[in-house]
């Protein structure tokens, strides 16, 4: 799969520093689609989720704000 990827959020999942989730809005660009792929890491283990954009703005917490925020929110002007 061909995609762009774009980072839009992170957190800490704890306890180890290393333990953390991510969030990135990917374009496949051979399907065409927009998705939201979660990552996790931990020290036990890490795995991912893709899901639609419709199906994670259903969703509620800090990364489905912060996708919002990076799609409509302009920067301040300096």
């Amino acid at each position: 799969m061909a995609a762009i990827r774009r980072k839009f959020y992170q957190s800490s999942r704890g306890p180890a520093p290393a333990d953390e989730d991510s969030w990135c809005l990917v374009f496949d660009t051979e399907t065409r689609r927009l998705l939201v792929r979660h990552e996790w890491q931990t020290s036990g283990h890490g795995g991912f989720d893709e899901l639609e954009v419709a199906e994670f703005l259903e969703q509620t917490g800090g990364a489905q704000t912060a996708l919002i925020d990076s799609l409509f929110l302009v920067p301040a002007a300096a």
